[in-house]
């Protein structure tokens, strides 16, 4: 009968660190051994009653992990974050996996909707493989050191609580902002992750003269970029705070304006292949109507923003 019990320690010793085995299982078999006692006052135990007192401790590996749980990759607490990053990345990863497919099918004048598709596909699950990796080792590295867990409880204070829910920063938005600045630099700046002979054959290009745009959005960009890295790290809208996000959202509706209204910003390129001019034809008549449409939801979220700043 002992034998019995002897099996399962030994099965639970197993699944310990090895460190943790003889402290760990001299105090499970003291805890056992004394619920045999208990049950034996009734009268001796069997081989049946032991077997159910084994059963109702559990399998081996979850009576370990009671004892010394094995730390996760991605800690609970962390999950909130580490899923809101994987989603924006994997939302900003799609799209430029998109435009380097058709950048691909365009350079080759060819528009083959299942070729797209395909490349599409093994584009997205390439670097999202990547990503998922690189995030996971982030967290993992970063919640050994505890800086998650500083950076879940900065500036906990109960006097900082924000006073009303609509004083509370939403991580979501923050990185929301973050992911949309970034991609709009790599727009900005293709000739970092786009080959000299695919930029050649991009269907649009800044015309001559138009570079100060470029220039411009992308010192704002990376202002934007730097304030949205800011609100990582503040839990509730300051008065101020709340002020620069709105002229945020105003600047880049009056340059997206002033670029439509100017007409002439962007040009056929002079290497244009089949697939480029027919993007050209259909599509670059509306860039100025797109523009405005960007400039109008950025004013509208603009006075969103003021109402809630109204409220503070």
């Amino acid at each position: 009968m002992m034998e019995l019990l002897e099996r399962y320690l030994a099965a639970v010793a197993a699944e310990l660190p090895v460190d943790q085995q003889q402290d760990i299982i001299r105090e499970l078999r003291a805890n056992l051994l004394d619920q045999i006692d208990a049950i034996q006052q009734d009268g001796p135990l069997d081989d049946a009653q032991l077997n159910q007192l084994l059963l109702q401790q559990g399998h081996p590996v979850d009576m370990a992990q009671r004892f010394a749980p094995s730390a996760p990759l991605v800690a609970s607490e962390d999950m909130p974050l580490y899923k809101t990053v994987l989603w924006h990345g994997a939302a900003l990863l799609a799209v430029i996996a998109l435009l380097k497919s058709l950048g691909g099918l365009i350079l080759a004048d060819s528009i083959n909707p299942v070729r797209l598709f395909l490349q599409l596909g093994f584009n997205f699950i390439d670097s999202f493989a990547t990503l998922l990796l690189v995030v996971t080792t982030l967290f993992y590295l970063c919640g050994r050191a505890g800086w998650t867990k500083e950076w879940r409880q900065r500036q906990w204070h109960p006097t900082r609580l924000p006073r009303y829910p609509l004083a509370r920063m939403k991580l979501s938005d923050s990185i929301t902002d973050l992911t949309s600045t970034l991609f709009l630099l790599l727009l900005l700046w293709t000739p970092f992750w786009l080959s000299v002979e695919a930029q050649q054959h991009l269907p649009v290009r800044l015309a001559d003269g138009m570079e100060h745009w470029r220039y411009l959005l992308t010192l704002f960009a990376a202002l934007s970029t730097a304030f949205a890295l800011y609100r990582l790290t503040q839990l509730s809208w300051q008065r101020w705070s709340k002020w620069c996000y709105i002229a945020d959202h105003l600047v880049f509706a009056a340059i997206f304006a002033a670029m439509a209204l100017q007409g002439g910003v962007f040009t056929e390129p002079q290497q244009i292949s089949d697939g480029a001019r027919f993007f050209w034809t259909h599509a670059a008549g509306s860039i100025s109507y797109i523009l405005l449409a960007t400039a109008a939801v950025l004013v509208f979220l603009a006075i969103t923003e003021y109402r809630q700043l109204r409220r503070l």
